[in-house]
């Protein structure tokens, strides 16, 4: 099939070249030659440039699009012809000038079994513009710049114009000059000025007066020739699905603007008379608040929306359409709904007029490659659960009975938690959501069905529904979608209908709605559609009209859905790396604490649910420990803030006296040690006034404990080793390491004074144990026990570098790791460099080492700038299936001892709370 899109820009240029020999010295007047008078009036689409100038502008812009647009390499030749033209057109200004004010209408039609060709239309001011253009014509043949031949055609003189491998035609007609690469339009154009033609046309002629002439072009849609436009592309399976669309509407207009990566089309659209088309059923209802986003699952490829302001109107105007159009679909309807009142006993739709609440939707989910026609889904929203339930199920029940069954062989229950179970039940009336909305619900099966909340959930299977269903109870939803609500900002507040394309998301519902040569046309470009962010359209009445809202908004930075477990959503973006943690009750399953940006606090379920949220008086500081306060084998959740000292009990409750609050504001995080491991604990806790703090297990401070001042600020966490049977507690200021008993008294005198650079201290072997941190310039910096100390230079860092120290290589010793910039670089005890790897963007967190099976250790890195986590393998190569999208630091662990598999647990720059699979 031709890339009809392709020439068009390149024609216009060409035309318009020819068109400034028409612009010289002007004789005889045209009148009454608008070129709408040649468009044949069979034609589908038709786009009018009403002033090149601003469209030069657009193209040549450094928008994004226009940068994106420029490396495809099927619009390579476009692009080269376009500039070519352009530095002939620089060549001459009054070329240009004449060019830059010139209008055209361009009207596509379909040719042959599979061609989609163009036929351009000027309007001219005076006969001696033509012959300006004959000519300039003539003399490029003269000088062999291509070959021109006339004949006659319905008393109208038909040029060919050959240049190269190219072949176009043009003929004049009344003050129209008509341009094609098909001579056949352009005859069919001679004759379209003859006979009854668009301008003549009232229903065109009062859209076109609609028309915003500063917009970029305007476009003209013939919805009754629409579909053979389309047959071209589409399946054909879907082909008779198509030629219904010719009853959607008459005509529309859009009026197409571009900013920023941003396409706006609007206009009206012309439905006819009275139920003569789709678009009637809609002249009786006012546009209403898109809502439906709260019950939208975030992992929606694309969704229809009637938002209704009377539910039972639009039935009846439904009805009068069906009737109008004659044919069989309101027989094949009308039987349909007999059957479905035979089997429940009730007819549907008094029953829905009864129960509704005027709000639908039909969602495509994830759209699997490999079979995308699961995961579909329609919500229907009800003025209430409780009494949809009491006249709904005892339908169902009806229903099961007449299949010699009983209502409660048809359910089924999904468990999330213990106290949060749903029904499902098996729905017999699959084709439910068209017999309510006709054929533009027709995409979905109702086979299955759930009660949530105030809505109705209907799903083409049962995994199907209980996946979605998890997505709402996580509050994964487009609501909490913070790209979809930016894209919302640009929609109209109120519409009738609002249909959404997520581009990237629903890629491959192209394999099924496209036929093969369109889809290779597609695919081959992937990743330029993928960078469309999504297409909206919306449909509303305005004073009696049809009023048409449509956004399209192209994102250069291509985004691919993350492949998760699960997904939640949060207030904000996550504080602390998600911690996994144990629930008492079910030792085999764990759970998850994190906390966000508003200082909530989160306890999550395996599955994702959230089981509780506490507001805490600010960020957690350091990390979340459990604790087994009572000595009874149940845990709780043990952390401090800046000012207080946290205790809670696994349902977020606080526990005896606690939160207990500091006496000067803390500047770490809270560390605790159980010396004998008898669950009498020890808190300590550095403050703003220099102080370290010992806190025993009620959260009262421990008078043995005397450490007194120190010299500056104690901001990484305190620290405690047990080396030959005895305990060290150790810390640092900016300058100065301490290490004391468990008394606070001084057990190793340190004299090895630098300004450290902020990195904890690791207790390290290097020959022997020593703590280990950094200066500000990255000199390694060794604490031996025995009060002497040592350095390893392993290379000049600035301050601001990340230190980690671990036996990476299993050798018994322990290794370094800095990470700088964007260079990650592993070091053995020695000096000798392990590993390195460079990233794409700066390092933003300090890097966590993780332990798999046969002590594999890896190196896991945040990179906040470009929302991606990594984990590197220790030969400096990337594990597989990383990057993963996200921006904290993260943990991985067993959320499932039934799982063959590791999670990897972290925050997403928009809110999201990701579950990965880790193999």
């Amino acid at each position: 099939m031709r890339k009809f899109l392709i020439p068009l820009l390149l024609v216009l240029f060409v035309i318009l070249g020819f068109a400034w020999y028409f612009m010289a010295r002007q004789s005889t007047a045209y009148n009454e030659n608008s070129a709408y008078q040649a468009i044949p009036v069979r034609t589908p689409l038709i786009v009018e440039v009403p002033e090149l100038r601003s469209l030069l502008e657009e193209i040549r812009s450094n928008d994004p699009v226009i940068e994106a647009l420029r490396t495809a390499t099927f619009l390579k030749s476009f692009w080269k012809d376009v500039d070519a033209i352009e530095n002939l057109m620089a060549e001459d200004e009054n070329l240009r000038q004449a060019i830059q004010s010139k209008s055209v209408v361009v009207a596509f039609n379909p040719e042959g079994k599979d061609e989609i060709e163009a036929l351009f239309a000027l309007s001219l001011n005076n006969r001696g513009e033509r012959e300006k253009l004959i000519a300039y014509l003539k003399q490029l043949q003269q000088e062999g710049k291509l070959k021109l031949s006339q004949r006659e055609y319905d008393g109208n003189e038909v040029f060919q114009l050959k240049s190269g491998s190219q072949s176009f035609a043009f003929a004049e007609v009344k003050g129209i000059f008509l341009f094609s690469r098909n001579v056949i339009f352009v005859e069919e154009g001679i004759r379209q000025v003859r006979t009854d033609n668009l301008y003549n046309q009232a229903q065109f002629k009062q859209l076109y007066s609609t028309v915003n002439r500063g917009s970029s072009c305007n476009v003209f849609v013939n919805h009754k020739k629409l579909s053979i436009l389309l047959e071209k592309l589409v399946a054909s399976d879907f082909r008779k699905l198509i030629r219904q669309f010719a009853n959607f509407s008459d005509w529309s207009e859009l009026d197409v603007d571009m900013k920023d990566s941003k396409f706006w089309f609007n206009g009206f659209s012309a439905a006819g008379k009275t139920f003569d088309n789709y678009l009637n059923v809609l002249k009786n209802q006012t546009g209403q608040r898109f809502r439906m986003d709260r019950v939208l699952s975030g992992n929606t490829s694309m969704f229809v929306n009637f938002n209704l302001d009377d539910f039972n109107q639009f039935q009846d105007d439904y009805v009068a359409f069906l009737k109008k159009q004659g044919g069989s679909d309101f027989y094949n309807r009308e039987t349909a709904l007999t059957h479905a009142e035979k089997g429940g006993r009730k007819a549907l739709i008094p029953l829905f007029e009864e129960i509704a609440d005027n709000d639908f939707a039909m969602a495509y989910g994830s759209v699997l490659q490999n079979d995308p026609t699961l995961n579909r889904f329609f919500i229907a929203k009800v003025k209430s659960q409780s009494a949809a339930k009491e006249l709904l199920l005892p339908v169902l029940e009806n229903f099961a009975k007449s299949a010699k069954k009983t209502l409660a062989d048809t359910e089924s229950k999904y468990q999330l938690q213990k106290d949060v179970v749903y029904s499902i039940y098996q729905f017999p009336v699959p084709e439910l959501a068209r017999l309510l909305f006709g054929n533009v619900f027709s995409g979905v099966a109702c086979n299955y069905l759930c009660f949530y909340d105030n809505y109705l959930v209907f799903a083409d299977s049962e995994p199907a529904l209980k996946n979605y269903i998890h997505d709402l109870v996580l509050s994964a939803t487009l609501e909490k979608d913070i790209h979809f609500q930016k894209f919302q900002e640009e929609m109209a507040s109120r519409s009738s209908v609002y249909f959404y394309l997520n581009c990237s998301k629903a890629f491959n519902l192209g394999t099924y709605y496209l036929n093969e040569e369109a889809f290779a046309s597609v695919k081959a470009h992937e990743d330029l559609f993928r960078k469309f962010y999504a297409l909206g359209w919306q449909i509303s009445t305005n004073s009696g009209s049809l009023l048409n809202n449509l956004y399209l908004r192209f994102d250069p930075v291509m985004k691919v859905d993350p492949q998760t477990v699960w997904q939640s959503k949060l207030d904000t973006t996550i504080w602390i790396k998600p911690q996994i943690v144990t629930n008492h009750y079910d030792r085999q399953n764990k759970e998850v604490m994190v906390q966000d940006n508003a200082n909530n606090l989160y306890l999550i379920n395996k599955e994702g649910v959230r089981l509780w949220k506490v507001k805490l008086s600010d960020k957690i500081l350091g990390d979340v420990y459990q604790v087994d306060y009572y000595r009874n084998g149940k845990l709780q959740y043990l952390f401090n803030t800046k000012d207080k000292l946290y205790l809670l009990d696994r349902n977020g409750n606080h526990l005896a006296r606690f939160p207990v609050n500091f006496r000067s504001p803390a500047t770490n995080g809270v560390a605790l040690f159980d010396y004998d491991s008898n669950r009498d604990y020890r808190f300590f806790v550095a403050c703003e006034n220099k102080e370290i703090y010992c806190y025993d297990r009620d959260g009262r401070i421990v008078n043995g404990w005397k450490s007194g001042k120190t010299d500056g600020l104690v901001t990484n966490q305190i620290q405690h080793f047990r080396i030959d049977g005895k305990d060290y507690i150790a810390c640092a200021d900016q300058y100065k390491t301490y290490i004391f008993d468990r008394q606070g008294n001084i057990r190793v005198k340190t004299t090895d004074h630098f300004e450290h650079s902020g990195n904890q201290l690791y207790l390290v072997k290097a020959g022997s144990f020593a703590l280990a941190t950094t200066d500000v310039k990255g000199l390694v910096h060794l604490q031996y026990f025995n009060g002497q100390t040592k350095t390893l230079d392993l290379g000049s860092f600035n301050k601001n570098h990340f230190f980690v120290a671990d036996d990476l290589n299993n050798d018994g010793q322990s290794d370094f790791v800095i990470a700088e910039g964007k260079e990650l670089t592993c070091y053995s005890d020695k000096g000798k460099e392990l590993m390195e790897y460079e990233f794409s963007s700066t390092i933003s967190n300090r890097p966590n080492i993780y332990t798999f099976a046969n002590a594999d250790k890896k190196v896991g890195v945040v990179c906040s700038n470009e929302n991606r986590v990594y984990l590197v393998n220790m030969n400096g190569k990337l594990y597989n299936g990383f990057p993963l999208q996200g921006n904290t630091d993260f943990s991985i662990g067993y959320m499932s001892r039934a799982n063959d598999y590791f999670n990897l647990l972290v925050g997403n720059e928009d809110n999201s709370f990701f579950n990965y699979k880790v193999e």
